[in-house]
């Protein structure tokens, strides 16, 4: 059972940290691989391994750090949707701790939760592209 503490465990933060860039990389090589990225570099290539491995990073960390340090999630107020133009942005609106090391992983958590909501969505729609046009 998971223990709540008003206090997250920064080390384990950092592990969940490292084990996201590594599983990130490593989606980046196979996909890299699978798709030829590395003997015929092309753009669409490049960035679909690249959101492949955004996706990666963004979920390992959001979704594991979400399980085992559940006390970030508390300083997450609510998340908004802003149109500007032609961009679209996720904005996450977080309660600052008072404790600039405690920020410093309150804006990590929040980056990974939008890294991950807004490289899925590219992938579904690249995938609907693929399988049905």
């Amino acid at each position: 059972m998971r223990e709540d503490t008003s206090k997250p465990n920064f080390v384990r933060l950092r592990a969940i940290q490292i084990s996201a860039v590594l599983a990130g990389g490593l989606v980046f090589a196979v996909a890299g691989i699978l798709m030829g990225v590395f003997r015929k570099p092309e753009i669409a290539t490049v960035v679909l391994a690249f959101a492949f491995a955004s996706a990666a990073f963004g979920g390992v960390f959001y979704f594991v750090a979400l399980l085992l340090e559940g006390s970030l999630q508390k300083y997450i107020l609510r998340d908004e949707t802003v149109i500007q133009g032609d961009d679209v942005k996720m904005v996450t609106h977080t309660a600052s701790s008072g404790d600039p090391v405690i920020d410093k992983w309150i804006g990590t958590y929040a980056f990974a939760r939008n890294l991950f909501g807004m490289s899925v969505i590219p992938i579904l729609i690249l995938a609907g592209l693929y399988f049905f046009a």
